[in-house]
């Protein structure tokens, strides 16, 4: 049906044909009241295609719309499915648009609305969730969820799950600014978890990029602890009053349904890593007052070797042996914090009074143990650079600009004058003057050349390039050193100097007066 063949708006609303689902209609849109379509993200291109094959080839597949028990606005009709060709219509200029009218009640129609659209193409996943949680309010179990929409069990359970998130990252999620895994993620976290992980993590990130998966494990990775490990019982709820028996707690894997493999028997884990902290503070704070007497308090175990807890032993200094041949000691750090054994102390006479050897000895394995403790370190930090993932893209960027900033920054409290220049004319550096520069005060200038490394070399190629320009261009108004000279001599290169003198002077009369060395305006 084409445009110029469409009866006045006011004659549209009779039955065409009838259905055993309910009747064909053509109605104008401002008989249609739309607030119901829970849809609010929609494609500009997509819809202008659609637009445009309304007006060329007519409506294929009717919307759906129930009739009002009373008009509401002068609306007759709540639109069930077809939110993106009742946009359509009206981008097209159509007056009317083709109707399926059923009577249905409205938890019927969210249903009918979400099954349409999953079924056809996507809608955004915040949508999705958002219309998943409104069917479980209604009182829909996820089996009869997933039975009605055709999709897995987890499915459901983590769109209602994300319909859930805390404010800032359901924002984020529907900005495309944190990606539906990532979400997915999340969700499987208590909510004081999701606030404190916003208030720690959300900020501004760079044009077209997201939050990922991978950002969201490595934050939550230390959260989770095993339950089995706790050196607390379980049921105790005097422990912590406020938070009560972990048995009886929400915030376990157990509790989340689907969302978490189901824990073999022993493996369900707290996925509250703040209470953990405080209930195992006072668990280590009982054990201590429980095994102590006043002619022999409980030994304090560290598993440090050095910069140790006051009061506390390292491990050179205690040997664990059975009940009856030590004393009571209670580990104050490391995995087995709040946990009880027996010790033998060795060596327990102060640092003044052991031998030379013995000092030297302890001096000598703090010494080696922070030089392995750095190899490791170094080593985790070579691996998370040699990913392929997202995180490590990040790594390197923010290494990358680290050293390029240092580099800029060695030795000065402000870039050259000559080495800016280069960065203004090439790189679009912002062209402070000299004077406001060095004016800043504290750490305002070491911020200041970091964001713009940050906003003229986004990528790590551009990082990389920025890294070699600066390299070249370092030290140019320095008095002190030859830089480039070095780095000629270290590339052997020996067209670098050709001409050398020549091309200078062509320069200075580019850019002075040759006779009185002052810059051209």
């Amino acid at each position: 049906m084409s445009v110029e063949t469409l009866a006045p708006a006011e004659e549209i609303a009779v039955i065409i044909l009838p259905t055993p689902q309910g009747e064909l209609r053509q109605l104008s849109l401002d008989e249609i009241y739309i607030g119901g379509n829970y849809r609010l993200s929609m494609s500009a291109p997509g819809l202008a295609e659609l637009a445009e094959s309304i007006k060329n080839s007519g409506l294929i597949q009717p919307a759906t719309v129930r009739p009002l028990v009373e008009p509401l606005a002068g609306k007759r009709y709540a639109l069930v499915a077809g939110g993106r060709r009742y946009a359509a219509h009206q981008l097209a200029q159509l007056p009317t648009i083709l109707c399926n009218v059923r009577e249905m009640s409205e938890q019927q129609a969210d249903e009918a609305r979400l099954i349409e659209n999953v079924q056809r193409e996507n809608p955004h996943p915040a949508d999705e969730a958002v219309a998943v949680g409104k069917l479980s309010a209604n009182g829909a179990t996820y089996e009869e969820i997933a039975s009605r929409l055709g999709k897995p069990l987890r499915w459901v359970a983590q769109r209602k799950a994300v319909s859930q998130l805390a404010a800032g990252w359901l924002k984020l999620l529907r900005a495309d600014k944190l990606t539906l895994a990532a979400a997915q993620e999340l969700a499987r976290w208590p909510q004081s978890v999701q606030q404190r992980l916003a208030a720690e993590h959300i900020k501004d990130i760079g044009r077209g990029s997201a939050y990922t998966e991978s950002y969201v494990k490595s934050w939550v990775s230390s959260e989770a602890h095993q339950l089995s490990a706790a050196p607390w019982g379980l049921s105790d709820d005097k422990l912590y009053p406020q938070a009560g028996a972990c048995l009886k707690c929400p915030k376990r894997s157990s509790c989340a349904g689907v969302l978490f493999e189901q824990p073999s028997k022993g493996k369900d884990t707290c996925l509250d890593a703040a209470c953990w902290k405080v209930k195992l503070s006072k668990q280590t704070e009982r054990a201590i007052i429980d095994h102590s007497t006043e002619q022999q308090p409980a030994v304090q175990l560290s598993t440090r070797y050095y910069e140790l807890p006051a009061g506390s032993l390292s491990p050179s200094r205690y040997e664990v042996v059975k009940k009856k041949e030590g004393r009571p000691g209670v580990y104050i750090d490391g995995p087995q914090q709040g946990h009880v054994i027996y010790v033998k102390v060795i060596g327990a006479a102060p640092t003044a009074n052991k031998s030379s050897y013995e000092i030297g000895l302890d001096t000598r394995r703090q010494r080696l143990t922070k030089e392995a403790t750095k190899c490791v370190l170094a080593g985790r930090l070579v691996g998370l650079l040699q990913q392929g993932d997202d995180t490590a893209a990040q790594a390197r960027r923010t290494l990358l600009g680290s050293l390029i900033a240092r580099k800029l920054l060695a030795n000065r409290t402000a870039l050259d004058e000559l080495t800016f220049a280069q960065l203004v004319r090439e790189w679009g550096w912002e062209p402070l003057a000299e004077k406001t520069r060095k004016a800043m005060r504290g750490d305002e200038y070491p911020k200041w050349v970091r964001a713009q490394v940050a906003a003229s070399a986004p990528t790590e190629a551009q990082l990389l390039e920025l890294l070699l320009f600066v390299e070249t261009h370092h030290g140019l108004t320095s008095e002190y050193d030859e830089h480039q000279h070095h780095l000629v001599k270290l590339l052997d290169h020996q067209p670098l100097t050709q001409g050398l003198t020549e091309a200078s002077q062509a320069l200075l009369h580019k850019k002075y007066d040759p006779t009185t060395l002052r810059a051209y305006k």
